[in-house]
């Protein structure tokens, strides 16, 4: 299998820090320039569920203000209250068939609401942005 490769032009400073850092830690400067592009990228979706990736990878067409938007949501009120009341349910073992579809339908909902809002901050990190940490989520 041959490794594809590509020529890239960069800006004389860049190329320098790279070199530095290549001497500095005892590694070529192509591992070092391998490294940067792989802890720069966003998270690579290959160990998300099948079918949450297409709703995922549509993120990465959204503009910074709108993945504000979707790293900002919340469950809706409704839908997070009769979630942990099947879930308490559940646990106790009185879950019935159709409260169990039910409890099925909103954690699938749950999931991808939740991995949207990580991917929408990964993606904003990625950006340039600073993401709020938990302290910050939790100051009014």
């Amino acid at each position: 299998m041959t490794v594809p490769g590509i020529t890239l032009e960069l800006p004389p400073a860049l190329y320098q820090r790279l070199i530095e850092v290549a001497e500095a830690s005892h590694q070529s400067l192509n591992d070092v320039v391998l490294q940067s592009i792989q802890t720069g990228l966003p998270p690579s979706l290959e160990h998300v569920p099948e079918r949450f990736r297409a709703d995922l990878v549509a993120l990465n067409q959204l503009n910074d203000e709108v993945l504000w938007d979707v790293a900002a949501l919340d469950l809706a009120d409704d839908k997070a209250t009769l979630y942990e009341e099947l879930l308490d349910k559940n646990q106790q073992g009185q879950l019935e068939a159709s409260e169990q579809a039910l409890l099925d339908t909103l954690r699938e909902e749950a999931d991808l609401f939740m991995l949207r809002r990580a991917y929408a901050y990964a993606l904003l990190k990625w950006r340039g942005h600073r993401i709020p940490t938990v302290a910050d989520m939790q100051t009014p």
